[in-house]
């Protein structure tokens, strides 16, 4: 049976990452493919993308992606778009040792596209349409369904860094908080599925999250320990980072 590995919302979390590759490799994953926000908030944003370039399909343009390659949009916190100036500083090429790989890896974030269509699989950043926005509720998503999925049945997203599905059967939405490692099948007429944070989970869990697809049409949350400590540790060092950056990761928000 094929196995498709989808991750989300990395953030510069080495750690994580690592964790999650391990548990992948554990799964006999084919393919891996990144919803986006691969940079931005943690500490490694460079070994992250060696990484992703490396060993993933593609990488969708998340917003924090964007804010570091392009503009800073008005609506980032301050938190975030300091968070965003550092990661530039630390990928943007300059004339030094590394310069060659520094610009691979600036053209690589620079590429990355804003959504992928899988046959009827919908892959996107925050929504189809737009990788600022929040699908979080029922309402949100009745307009990605009624609005923005085209002839997809699947849409999978990242962004909230909260792990959920919604489902649309006669035109009713339904909402379902996923449980780790249960496997779940999509009987409804369309499914919105948010994979979750493998570098950033805010859904009260500290583990990273990442979804495993399977060829019968099932999937399944997984859930997985990674070294806090060293990540946060890292971040504290950094004067560029913010120490809440570091604080959170132990609490999952």
């Amino acid at each position: 049976m094929s196995r498709i590995a989808i991750v989300s919302d990395i953030h510069s979390n080495l750690e994580a990452l690592v964790a999650v590759m391990r548990d992948i490799e554990a799964k006999r994953v084919k393919k891996i493919y990144c919803l986006g926000d691969l940079i931005g908030y943690g500490p490694n944003p460079n070994e992250v993308i060696d990484i992703a370039r490396d060993n993933f399909e593609f990488v969708i343009k998340g917003n924090h992606d964007e804010a570091v390659a392009y503009k800073i949009p008005k609506r980032f916190k301050r938190l975030a778009a300091k968070a965003a100036f550092w990661t530039r500083r630390e990928i943007k090429p300059r004339k030094r040792p590394g310069y060659r790989e520094q610009r691979v890896r600036w053209q690589f974030v620079h590429k990355m596209p804003r959504s992928e269509q899988l046959g009827t699989w919908l892959m996107a950043h925050g929504c189809p349409t737009s990788n600022l926005e929040y699908i979080h509720d029922n309402e949100t998503a009745l307009q990605v369904f009624a609005n923005e999925m085209g002839g997809s049945r699947i849409c999978f997203l990242g962004h909230t860094h909260v792990p959920g599905i919604f489902t649309m059967d006669g035109g009713e939405v339904h909402y379902m908080e996923p449980q780790d490692g249960k496997r779940y099948a999509v009987t409804a007429e369309r499914a919105i599925i948010n994979v979750g944070s493998v570098g950033q989970p805010r859904d009260g869990d500290p583990r990273a999250c990442w979804v495993l697809a399977r060829s019968d049409g099932t999937f399944s949350f997984r859930r997985v320990k990674y070294n806090v400590d060293a990540v946060a540790e890292r971040i504290y060092r950094e004067k560029g980072l913010h120490t809440s950056l570091g604080d959170r990761l132990f609490v999952g928000e």
